[in-house]
């Protein structure tokens, strides 16, 4: 986690590395860390596994109250940026700067962080875990007193929403409070505040809120409007209404799903707008269970607006606890993103990183996830071999402008030439002695090379079989129009990548190998490293060589309809 704040008109810049805590309900006498280098934090494990005690020890950095009660031990381990040093040794200590510049720059201090009162008092801490393990001095005590300072301030800058699992909206009396609280109270109250005086911008609810709230439940639903009106005579109770074709109906009467995905956009969007965002400011989101009640298709999507709005915003760092293997899908392979598994064992609860595949196969363990439920990208592209698929994966990115995620909205199996002859998409295959595609995953696609050296050679037989067994069960097959999915790659990427002159493209039926002789003689031994070379420069402008654009459109569009979008 970045922190910045304002410091005598200067901005002021460190990281906080991580937080590690200990004491602290079922967090036993042993540190446990959790990172804060990622933007999204999702702890994930079973019922009463010590998540919600993660998001506790989060929401300590912005309530002092909260961490007088947990009275546990809470360590800050803060990298210092060189700049912020030269200040604090300026104002801090009076000795050789260049000297502790050289020590402690760029490296991890540990500080503790003691509940007085309510203030807060900073000590190094000196242990194994810091990069500057070593016995205090007066001139680095003096120079984290300067951290400390800085950090204290900082604290003052963090705004932390949290929204408990359980949850609800409810009819409510008007109130100028406009204060939202985790279990969703005062949510009611908050829109007719804000369309109902004049004060307020009411277009925050009618058009923001409504165009991310469609963005979230469209295909499933789209409002066309909301509203509050008062529901009693004898109670100043009002009552929020959304209008969906024409109708309207309360929204206390809806599912919680509904409600759910509405609380967070006010978190996300109404409560910051309030209180305006400001690059002084740190936000902290922290969403607990948000899968329940909703099905997974409207999981992913909401899971999918958040990483979206976090990549908005710079300032936003978001928290999620859940039990749900969606989330594992949707940010398991996010470079902003981290999942920490929490598990307890006799009493005591452990904060694990998912970073490998043993990590991993634990957590799906952990959670009783079996293969079947998730170790299955949602479609399947087979391909001849690992060159086809760098040139797909290229051109889906092109044209769905990077919006779909190789691991997590399609993947590719590889399916080796001739041995093509021994698979089916059959969904029967009793007795046949093939091996069936549509177990691997029922969302499948396939790609495959025509190999016709003249407009009037016929494919073979297999192809034809194959071709046929896909399009009965409305998947996409592709067969490459020339004759290799090498035919397609436009003759500028190519000049581009080996600062070739190649004068012509390569023509519909031309044997690539030859075409491409006279830039790379080896070119049927490297056929991936040339690919890799080849992509970067392929792009919108220069890839429409024969039906390739057609065919990787279609292919696109089979590829969201996998995963519902």
């Amino acid at each position: 986690m970045i922190a910045s704040i304002i410091n005598e008109r200067r901005i002021t810049v460190a990281i906080i590395k991580a937080i590690r805590f200990r004491n602290y309900k079922s967090y036993a006498d042993e540190y446990s860390c959790i990172d804060m280098d990622k933007r999204i934090t999702v702890f994930i494990g079973r019922n009463n596994c010590g998540k919600s005690s993660c998001i506790d020890i989060i929401e300590s950095l912005s309530n002092v109250t909260l961490f007088q009660k947990n009275h546990c031990d809470l360590i800050f381990d803060i990298l210092c940026q060189r700049e912020d040093l030269k200040r604090m040794i300026k104002s801090n200590v009076s000795i050789d700067s260049k000297e502790l510049l050289d020590k402690y720059a760029e490296k991890a201090v540990s500080i503790k962080l003691n509940a007085l009162g309510e203030s807060f008092k900073f000590d190094p801490i000196y242990d194994e875990r810091s990069l500057s393990a070593e016995k205090p001095t007066y001139e680095s005590i003096q120079l984290f007193e300067g951290v400390a300072v800085f950090l204290e301030g900082f604290i003052g800058n963090i705004i932390l929403r949290r929204l408990n699992a359980e949850r609800d909206i409810i009819p409510e009396p008007y109130s100028e409070d406009g204060s939202l609280l985790p279990n969703g109270n005062g949510s009611c109250s908050l829109i007719n505040l804000i369309l109902n005086r004049s004060t307020k911008d009411e277009t925050i609810v009618q058009k923001d809120l409504l165009e991310a709230l469609n963005s979230i439940m469209y295909p499933d639903s789209k409002f066309e409007g909301i509203t509050v009106q008062k529901v009693s005579r004898s109670k100043d109770y009002w009552e929020v209404y959304l209008y969906e074709r024409g109708k309207r109906f309360p929204l206390s009467k809806t599912g919680t799903g509904l409600k759910t995905i509405i609380l967070v956009l006010l978190n996300l969007l109404i409560i910051p707008k309030l209180t305006s965002f400001s690059d002084s400011k740190m936000w902290l989101f922290a969403f607990e269970e948000l899968e329940n009640n909703l099905h997974p298709a409207l999981q992913r999507r909401l899971f999918d607006y958040i990483d979206r709005y976090v990549k908005k915003h710079k300032n936003v760092h978001i928290y999620l606890t859940t039990h749900s293997h969606i989330a594992i899908n949707t940010f398991a392979g996010n470079a902003d993103a981290q999942i920490l598994h929490i598990v307890k064992n006799n009493g005591v609860s452990t904060i694990h990183k998912i970073d490998d595949f043993i990590s991993k196969c634990e957590l799906l363990d952990d959670l009783d996830v079996r293969a079947s439920d998730l170790l299955q990208s949602n479609g399947i592209i087979w391909v001849e071999g690992p060159s086809d698929r760098v040139y797909i994966k290229r051109w889906l990115d092109i044209v769905s402008e990077k919006s779909i995620i190789e691991g997590r909205d399609y993947q590719f199996l590889y399916y080796g030439g001739r041995v093509l002859s021994h698979y089916s998409a059959e969904d029967q295959i009793t007795g046949k002695n093939l091996i069936g595609i549509l177990t691997t995953n029922r969302n499948s696609a396939i790609v495959i090379d025509s190999d016709k050296q003249t407009s009037n050679t016929r494919i073979n037989d297999t192809k034809k079989r194959i071709r046929d067994e896909f399009e009965k069960h409305r998947m996409f097959c592709w067969i490459t129009k020339g004759k290799e999915i090498e035919n397609y790659i436009p003759v500028q990427a190519i000049n581009s990548a080996y600062s070739s002159n190649l004068d012509k493209q390569c023509e519909k039926y031309e044997l690539f190998p030859d075409y491409i002789s006279s830039v790379r003689s080896n070119f049927s031994s490297e056929k991936v490293l040339f690919a890799n070379m080849v992509c970067p420069y392929i792009c919108e402008s220069n890839y429409n060589v024969l039906d390739v654009k057609e065919k990787v459109k279609k292919l696109y569009e089979m590829i969201k309809t996998w995963n519902n979008n």
